[in-house]
């Protein structure tokens, strides 16, 4: 038993950042900065929003790994492939295991498998996809972590809004429990998202 004490002591003591991370809750912060945005209570169909405030800057709401971008804009009117519509895409694996997804950005400024911590600079707000036709915004969606690569599902799945309402205020208000219900209440929806990607021709990768 003295052993284990032992070793747990040592542990903190040469790893003081893990040993931190592991107790301490996930925190978050307000995604947007530097430009005054706004967004609305709702969202055409299915859990998302579209924050409007042209060349914001998109930071990271909590802290986790980046492990998708799309950095070239292969979107075209033509064709509107439900795959490219996001133009420039960051997706985000946070440490709470929520999937954070933001497209329609006019740059990216983190790399692939980069670790960032809540209030990281990550990209800035813009026109890419097919918000050329539309108008300057950054959808946000969020949703659970699926195994392999599908779009529908990616773009949302949680109503981002009061989240946002919250952070905003500086209230930690987290999505894991509701994520988690939602699993619950729909285990196969990573698998129904990938089928109808496929059958609507979406190119994915995974």
């Amino acid at each position: 038993m003295r052993w284990g004490l032992r070793f747990a002591l040592l542990f903190v003591m040469l790893f003081p950042q893990v040993a931190t991370a592991e107790s301490e809750p996930p925190k978050y912060v307000f995604p947007f900065s530097k430009v005054p945005v706004r967004y609305p209570r709702d969202h055409i169909g299915y859990p998302a929003v579209d924050v409007e405030g042209c060349y914001a800057r998109v930071l990271a709401p909590t802290a986790g790994v980046i492990t998708n971008l799309r950095r070239i804009d292969k979107w075209t009117k033509k064709i509107d492939s439900p795959g490219t519509r996001g133009g420039l895409t960051i997706t985000l694996i946070g440490d709470d295991r929520v999937r954070y997804y933001f497209s329609h950005l006019g740059r990216i400024k983190v790399v692939k498998n980069q670790r960032v911590s809540a209030g990281d600079w990550i990209g800035v707000m813009g026109a890419s996809g097919n918000a050329r036709v539309t108008r300057c915004h950054t959808h946000f969606g969020m949703s659970r972590i699926c195994p392999r690569a599908e779009v529908y599902l990616l773009q949302g799945e949680i109503w981002p809004q009061k989240y946002l309402d919250a952070w905003r205020k500086g209230i930690q208000l987290s999505p894991t429990e509701e994520k988690n219900q939602l699993i619950k209440q729909d285990p196969r929806g990573c698998v129904r998202s990938r089928a109808d990607s496929q059958i609507n021709g979406t190119r994915i990768k995974g």
